[in-house]
Parts: C-alpha cells; sequence; structure tokens
C-alpha cells in the first residue's frame, strides 16, 4: 500500500527510492493508509506532528521539525457573516510552505540525501532552505531575477546557495530542471511529500472545529500546493471515517496571475501561459 502512483499511467514505485517523477513525466502521488488515533493525537504538543501516524515518514529520527504548525483559526465579520481565518502566516519562515517543507525535507533525510535543488518566486526556497539548514543539506535554490529582496536575503541567511535566474518564473523552473537531472529536486510543485506535508492543514481545521469539515474552504492558489494537500487531507479523513462529508474547495487567483480561473472557465486541456506583457 504505500508506494507512489502515477497520476497518469498508473506505475507505482517504492517508497524508498529517492523519485520525484513518474518515468512517463507525469506527476506521482502516494498510496499510504493514514491513522487517526484521536486520543493520542490530543495527548501530544501543538504541531503538525502530532498526526504522525498520517504522515508517509517511516523513522521518527529522520522528522525534521521546527515545531510547525497548528496556528489559530481567528474568528472576523465579513459583511457580518462570520469567517475562520487560518493564521499560516505565522509559520517561522512566513508562510504555509513550512508544512510541505518539513515532511519533504525529512523524507529527503530518510533518504540520506545530501544535496537538492528547488525553484521558487519566494516562500518555497525560504522554507525549503531553512529546513534542509537544520537537518545539514546542502541547498541549492534557484529564483527568477525579479524575486523580492527580503526573500532572497531570508533564503541566503539559511546558508542556501542562491542562483538568481534572467528572465522570469518560468525561466528558473526549466534552469531547476536541468539541475534536477543530476541532483535531487526537492520541489514544492513536483515532489509528493511536500503535499503530504501541506495536508496537514485540513487536520488542524477539522480539530480546531471539533473533528468537524467547514462548510467551505476558500484557498489562495499559486501551483496549487495548498489546494492539493488540503484536498488529500480531507480525503484521508474522510476515507477515515473522522469527517463525513468533504468541503467544498473554492480556489483564488489574482486578476493579473489567473492561469487555472481561465482554464477552468473556458474549459481548455491544458494550463495557458501567463501574459508577461
Amino acid at each position: 500500500m504505500n508506494q507512489f502512483i502515477c497520476m497518469k499511467c498508473k506505475t507505482a514505485y517504492p517508497l524508498d527510492v529517492p523519485r520525484w517523477k513518474c518515468d512517463c513525466g507525469f506527476i506521482l502521488d502516494i498510496e499510504f493508509r493514514p491513522v487517526f488515533d484521536l486520543e493520542k493525537i490530543k495527548r501530544r504538543k501543538p504541531t503538525m506532528w502530532r498526526y504522525r501516524e498520517a504522515i508517509p515518514i517511516q523513522d521518527d529520527v529522520n522528522i525534521v521539525s521546527f515545531d510547525e504548525g497548528f496556528t489559530p483559526l481567528i474568528e472576523i465579520d465579513f459583511d457580518y457573516k462570520p469567517v475562520l481565518i487560518k493564521q499560516d502566516q505565522l509559520f517561522q519562515t512566513g508562510s504555509y510552505k513550512d508544512r510541505g517543507a518539513s515532511v519533504l525535507v525529512s523524507k529527503v533525510k530518510e533518504l540520506q540525501i545530501k544535496q537538492v535543488v528547488e525553484d521558487s518566486s519566494g516562500n518555497a526556497g525560504s522554507a525549503i532552505s531553512a529546513y534542509c539548514a537544520k537537518a545539514d543539506i546542502d541547498c541549492n535554490i534557484f529564483v527568477p531575477e525579479d524575486t523580492a529582496p527580503g526573500k532572497l536575503l531570508q533564503i541566503q541567511f539559511c546558508g542556501a546557495k542562491l542562483n538568481i535566474v534572467p528572465g522570469k518564473r518560468e525561466d528558473a523552473a526549466n534552469a531547476v530542471l536541468r539541475a534536477a537531472q543530476k541532483i535531487y529536486y526537492a520541489s514544492h510543485s513536483w515532489n509528493p511529500f511536500f503535499f503530504h506535508g501541506t495536508k496537514t492543514f485540513a487536520f488542524e481545521v477539522c480539530e480546531q472545529l471539533g473533528w468537524k469539515s467547514p462548510d467551505t474552504i476558500i484557498l489562495p492558489v499559486g501551483n496549487g500546493t495548498l489546494l492539493l494537500g488540503t484536498y488529500i487531507g480531507f480525503n484521508e479523513l474522510l476515507s477515515s471515517e473522522i469527517i463525513d462529508k468533504i468541503p467544498k474547495i473554492i480556489a483564488i487567483q489574482a486578476a493579473n496571475c489567473a492561469p487555472l480561473y481561465r482554464a477552468f472557465k473556458e474549459k481548455l486541456k491544458k494550463v495557458p501561459a501567463i501574459s508577461t506583457v
């Protein structure tokens, strides 16, 4: 049951072999049977690793963590309607991507990989850099030249090697794919272990609501790593009979960068390129 599975051709691969995509070139998922012991979870400290048996890391000694997780839900009013806001900006590097970085880098450590590459426009690079620093793993981050200076400093502060790629975000992605032919790709948009970190968002929300599913989740979406993880998390809770429904999941993209929105609305078979004009 514990294995990689290609989401396109359904080829299976063992989890204990370094891999971030299928041989056919498509993205992988992880077939994994999570366990939710609610009494055991309640007794543990408030981090995302309280759901230890629902996270596909084999040995606890390999866990790389800054005690991330269990961020508060704050109620605010929108037009006199109460809405709960999950405060993942309180994570150590400033974004929810610490969830994915903790699980992914833990798996990198478990596989005894000593060097990784990653591409980012800021937040993911900062997260992967920080967790690699704690695990003593060499980290190379590829960023587009217009990356925010604060994020560049954060990546460098963590000791990662910074590769500033001329051009746009796509150019950085192409550069890292060339590097990934020789070095393990610790990708927040390709590597399925990252999604099995972001899925803890769903676990926390349900626990904070008394192990009930919310009616609706609204998520900001770039590459969709939080959206994918959230769906995986709610689906695992449903399959384990912890909740009785998956909430409606609504993805939000900024008007000036909304390729997924356009693909959905226009029923396109491929996500369109982003205009830089």
